[in-house]
């Protein structure tokens, strides 16, 4: 439960922020934050039982590859890290594009505007985990 709502409020202080420095990237206020935060957490969440499996195919996949001599020192201990990066930073593009459709409140300009907030949104949220206990 408390992971929950420090995962929740770690994403309304995110697109709060990405609101205020990305140009194209509008929340109208904080409760709109919080609003696409609950939105994008809940869509998360789900998005994230159906993407598992990709997940760990991703993720074995990168592991052989650490057993190629040239590669392998490159992956060493990140391949998990990489893998989730990825997949969370894709799964964002797609949520915030559909969050983007439902609520009037929250606009984003281009597809652009929606990767670059994403990969900001996955770079919070990959670091919040290493840091926080989430």
């Amino acid at each position: 439960m408390f992971s929950a709502l420090l995962s929740l409020l770690i994403n309304t202080a995110a697109f709060y922020g990405i609101s205020r420095i990305l140009p194209g990237f509008r929340i109208k206020d904080e409760k709109t934050a919080a609003i696409v935060a609950v939105a994008y957490s809940i869509l998360g969440y789900i998005a994230s039982l159906l993407a598992m499996p990709l997940l760990l195919i991703g993720t074995l996949f990168l592991t052989l590859l650490a057993f190629i001599p040239i590669i392998g020192p490159l992956l060493a201990g990140a391949g998990f890290f990489v893998t989730v990066f990825l997949l969370t930073f894709g799964l964002s593009v797609i949520l915030l594009m559909v969050i983007d459709k439902f609520l009037d409140d929250f606009e984003m300009d281009s597809t652009a505007t929606a990767i670059i907030a994403s990969f900001l949104l996955a770079a919070i949220n990959v670091g919040a985990q290493l840091v926080l206990p989430l």
